[in-house]
């Protein structure tokens, strides 16, 4: 699995809404874009991926921008990078149930391993909410 300028671009989106979830203020695409260095042409076409998902929303007119819809505590890395970036599976055969796709499943030497290996990857993205990347962000920052 890899993660693309688009997945790294929505989890920063994401993330910068964050700060703003308790006081609900929306915050305009051009302010997202700019604190954390995102095209703003880009960054609206991943806008609207997270709001078609019902992640965030979006107010128009002045005062208007962009604001999220779930609590950065219940909110995981895990859930945005499969929104944006597909499955975390860095095989296709690592899928669990799997779905069958070379017919050589049950003799696979290597099944086991790639399945570890997104299991791992899995446990740690779907614990890591942006609650917890937002006291990281204060730590670093102070």
């Amino acid at each position: 699995m890899k993660i693309t300028y688009k997945g790294d671009y929505a989890l920063k989106a994401i993330l910068d809404l964050a700060f703003q979830f308790e006081s609900g203020k929306a915050v305009p695409l051009s302010e997202i874009s700019q604190r954390q260095n995102i095209p703003e042409n880009y960054l609206e076409q991943i806008m609207l991926i997270l709001k078609r998902a019902g992640l965030i929303t979006s107010k128009r007119g002045v005062g208007g921008g962009f604001v999220l819809l779930h609590d950065p505590a219940k909110l995981t890395l895990g859930e945005v990078i499969r929104l944006v970036e597909g499955p975390i599976e860095p095989i296709l055969c690592g899928k669990i149930p799997h779905t069958g796709s070379c017919g050589e499943e049950a003799t696979c030497a290597f099944r086991e391993i790639w399945v570890k290996v997104t299991n791992a990857i899995s446990d740690v993205v779907d614990q890591v909410t942006f609650a917890y990347i937002m006291q990281r962000t204060n730590v670093l920052n102070a």
